[in-house]
């Protein structure tokens, strides 16, 4: 592939990844000792859900890796560490989980770990699965005696969690009277505003005492790695921190006083960024929101709120996918420990119209059924109309057949009457009615006889 094509691909993925919100938080440059061991503190944020042809996949983390010296860590690059492998370099050894730490500790530093390690994440869906391209950069340095590396200075979110990535190299022997004494490191020591660490009051941490205050937890060891873990971030928290080796040679003792300084924030700088340049959205589509301020955070627990009701989300980055009208209003974040921490509210809107853009296609369904319907009865209706029209005209034509028949017969018998006269009529329907009344006493051939002779007799009258 062209290199030009590559800066391509990496544009459109590092695009493709802040709209998405995922996310992987390194330390600054890390220098070590060659022979030590180092820390890299690392944090990742994945997705929550992904929506996959309408339906949405919840994510789960499978596969974490890490390497060196390559863009993306993709499967076919070789790796320092692999989840999946059971042949991982026991020098590099992983601290971290598959839900959002990803630190990663680097044991007898050598010259091919002077390089850019990239962490990378893979779930369960392959939109979900990420590179932190920006990657941690490790220079290795030879030996130049006692030393401690500590990194550059820390700025920390009052109530949050920071890590000191710090390492040290011990002298391996010294010379007790022509005699060499191995060296051991028997104690290390955490203090804060003094130069030398050798008064009691100001420890933060002391290998061996039994009351040290939960809020430090040693990363460390004895060895090599000295990185000191602060949580609930406090005020008197902003200090210059020092760390000390004491050995079983007092000659080998050593503190390292340049120390790290750690800046504590209020809070008052926390905001929210979002994956959209606008708060305005139509329905269905997604946003992630992000909980940031100045300070680099390795490790923040975050409270989301949306029109002052708490959320049950708690990481820093807030993924809201297939958006409705219901996901509308102010949303703020802030750390769980501190509610004075409250970022200025995002104002989120879901346009109305396109919320409820289901309802109008329910409402068009139901109506062209209803419509369908109605053309089916009125069809029916005017089959049964144009039936019973057409049975009326046959009996209409029944009854005007009926009529022309009667006035054939009344044709032929109007000329009689009129030749007989008036009398001869009025005689005629007295006869009738006379005949009628001897019509029920006779017998039907007595009757048929008489009406024949009366006809013979009223044609010849």
């Amino acid at each position: 592939m062209a290199v030009w094509d590559k800066k391509i691909l990496w544009a459109v993925m590092v695009v493709l990844t802040g709209a998405l919100g995922q996310r992987v938080n390194y330390p600054d440059p890390v220098c070590g000792i060659k022979g030590s061991t180092i820390t890299l503190p690392c944090s990742f944020t994945p997705l929550e859900s992904v929506d996959d042809n309408g339906r949405e996949v919840l994510i789960e983390i499978i596969r974490v890796v890490w390497c060196k010296n390559h863009e993306i860590c993709q499967r076919e690059t070789p790796s320092v560490y692999d989840s999946e492998s059971n042949n991982n370099n026991p020098r590099y050894r992983y601290l971290g989980d598959k839900k959002g730490d990803c630190t990663l500790q680097i044991s007898d530093l050598q010259k091919g770990d002077d390089a850019t390690f990239r962490f990378r994440m893979e779930a369960n869906h392959v939109r979900a699965s990420f590179t932190g391209q920006s990657g941690v950069r490790v220079r290795v340095i030879g030996a130049l005696g006692q030393r401690v590396n500590y990194p550059d200075p820390v700025c920390g979110i009052k109530g949050s969690t920071i890590t000191l990535p710090c390492s040290f190299t011990p002298p391996k022997s010294v010379d007790g009277n022509g005699r060499e004494v191995l060296i051991e490191i028997i104690r290390v020591v955490w203090c804060k505003n003094h130069e030398t660490c050798k008064i009691i009051f100001t420890f933060v941490y002391d290998s061996e005492s039994n009351n040290n205050n939960p809020r430090y937890r040693y990363l460390g060891d004895k060895k090599g790695d000295c990185t000191l873990q602060i949580s609930d971030l406090q005020k008197e928290d902003e200090a210059t921190f020092r760390f000390r080796m004491e050995a079983n040679d007092y000659r080998a003792s050593y503190t390292g006083q340049s120390g790290v300084r750690v800046t504590v924030k209020d809070g008052a700088q926390m905001k929210i960024r979002s994956s959209r340049d606008d708060g305005e959205f139509k329905r269905g589509e997604e946003v992630t929101l992000n909980c940031t301020t100045i300070c680099s955070i390795h490790q923040l627990e975050v409270s989301w709120f949306r029109d002052g009701s708490a959320l049950s989300e708690s990481g820093p980055a807030l993924h809201l996918s297939n958006l409705t009208a219901k996901d509308s209003g102010n949303y703020t974040c802030g750390l769980k420990k501190n509610k004075r921490t409250l970022s200025v509210p995002y104002s989120l809107h879901v346009e109305a119209d396109e919320e409820g853009g289901g309802l109008p296609l329910i409402v068009g369904l139901v109506v062209g059924v209803l419509l369908v319907l109605f053309a089916v009865v009125l069809v029916v209706c005017i089959i049964k109309r144009k039936r019973a029209a057409g049975r009326d005209q046959t009996a209409v034509g029944r009854d005007e057949e009926q009529k022309h028949s009667d006035n054939i017969y009344s044709n032929n018998l109007l000329p009689l009457a009129e030749q007989q006269g008036p009398s001869s009529a009025v005689e005629e329907v007295s006869y009738a009615s006379v005949q009628f009344k001897h019509k029920k006493q006779t017998r039907p051939e007595e009757e048929v006889e008489d009406s024949i002779i009366y006809s013979a007799v009223a044609r010849t009258g």
